[in-house]
């Protein structure tokens, strides 16, 4: 959920993905088993074990090879103007919709890796509802911020991830597959989970003996939470073991009821004490895996008691690979690492650089026009269902 860097282009990737990609160098395959060494642990297949009591109910689809390049191919060929789908692809597609069926109902999809935030939904009204909604909020509470350029900006980009985060629960199969099959994010972890089966199989491309683990991909149901706001969603930093930094995850956005410093000082209080209390307990059982990590947090209101709780939203590898939100791997290497006497938290309170820029950016690859209320749809759009339509018939042809 949330998140960390805008993935729009989808044309962009180098087509190492077809059948005959073991004509790729050792060295290649041996960066890939070294990046799924350093997340294995941290794949919420891995984690969900030890969390479950502390995160949302998951429920798990396992995905074999065989599926896993049907996604690929389908990737390749929607994007990519490749044509390699075939009809075993076709039907091993079909295969996980009917699975998906029995099992979605108002749920957020995932993959084991990452989720396809940057997926196409299929229900852009969706997207538009509640960004109108949380726009038309943030400008009623903030008159004077949005006649401004950057405050303006800043209110469209806090709307536009409403309208995101939103989009992103799925009520039926279709829905889910839509997201997963248009995602960039997915192609590539797929991608690279392939090319860790393919050293599987054919071992003599592993010269480093780097350690083999097995296949292990699932589609990820999770409940869906209508009380997380994707504000309230912190990257919490552990090194040897100890909480060193916490961020305001969405680093994109200024967010205007996090400009209290009572409020910053409570919800740091609250996450502070809540792995204190809950989460290291168990972590530190498992050292060996989990003395340095990342982890994702969400802060939700209690309306009854008028509290903050927390909730495990996910966890990722301690590495300049996983994104640091407002803080920066190196400048702040000492605080993340714990040399600081205190834990720091960073909440964005002034506007994102050239912010006005950016949102414009984002509206031109969404092809959204915020002023006439249109999302204009072009062939990338047309959903999942007809696109496989139109390559059935081509290869009956």
């Amino acid at each position: 959920m949330g998140q960390n860097e805008s993935t729009t282009h989808k044309n962009n990737v180098i087509d190492k993905s077809n059948n005959n990609s073991m004509d790729l160098s050792p060295q290649f395959y041996e960066r890939k088993l070294l990046k799924r060494c350093e997340h294995i642990d941290f794949d919420i297949d891995a984690w969900y074990k030890i969390l479950h009591s502390e995160t949302f109910h998951t429920e798990f689809i396992s995905i074999s090879p065989t599926i896993a390049r049907a996604f690929v191919n389908y990737y390749q060929t929607r994007y990519n103007s490749k044509n390699f789908l075939t009809f075993n692809d076709l039907k091993s597609i079909q295969s996980i919709q009917d699975q998906l069926k029995e099992q979605i109902n108002g749920s957020f999809i995932r993959l084991s890796s990452r989720s396809p935030k940057d997926g196409q939904p299929l229900d852009l009204e969706t997207l538009k509802k509640f960004y109108y909604q949380e726009l038309n909020l943030l400008k009623t509470n903030y008159p004077n911020e949005y006649d401004t350029i950057n405050g303006k900006a800043n209110i469209e980009m806090i709307a536009y991830c409403y309208g995101q985060f939103h989009s992103l629960k799925v009520t039926n199969e279709l829905e889910a597959l839509n997201l997963i099959l248009s995602s960039e994010r997915i192609f590539l972890d797929l991608l690279d989970a392939l090319y860790c089966q393919e050293v599987q199989d054919k071992k003599n491309f592993n010269l480093s003996n780097i350690k083999l683990h097995d296949w292990n991909n699932n589609i990820i149901i999770r409940e869906w939470n209508n009380s997380l706001d994707p504000s309230m969603e912190f990257r919490c930093f552990v090194y040897q073991s100890n909480l060193t930094a916490i961020s305001q995850y969405n680093h994109y956005c200024k967010f205007y009821h996090l400009q209290n410093d009572l409020i910053i000082q409570q919800i740091k209080n609250v996450i502070i004490k809540y792995w204190q209390e809950k989460l290291k307990p168990i972590l530190d059982k498992f050292t060996e895996k989990y003395s340095n990590y990342i982890i994702d947090i969400g802060v939700i209101k209690n309306n009854l008691t008028d509290e903050f709780e927390c909730i495990v939203i996910e966890m990722n590898p301690f590495a300049s690979s996983t994104g640091a939100s407002l803080f920066n791997w190196k400048i702040d290497y000492d605080q993340l690492t714990g040399q600081k006497n205190d834990i720091e938290i960073r909440i964005r309170s002034d506007f994102y650089p050239n912010i006005d820029e950016y949102i414009k950016f984002v509206f031109q690859e969404i092809k959204f026009n915020s002023e006439d209320n249109v999302l204009h749809n072009d062939d990338d759009d047309e959903p999942y269902f007809l696109f496989l339509n139109k390559i059935k018939t081509q290869l009956s042809a």
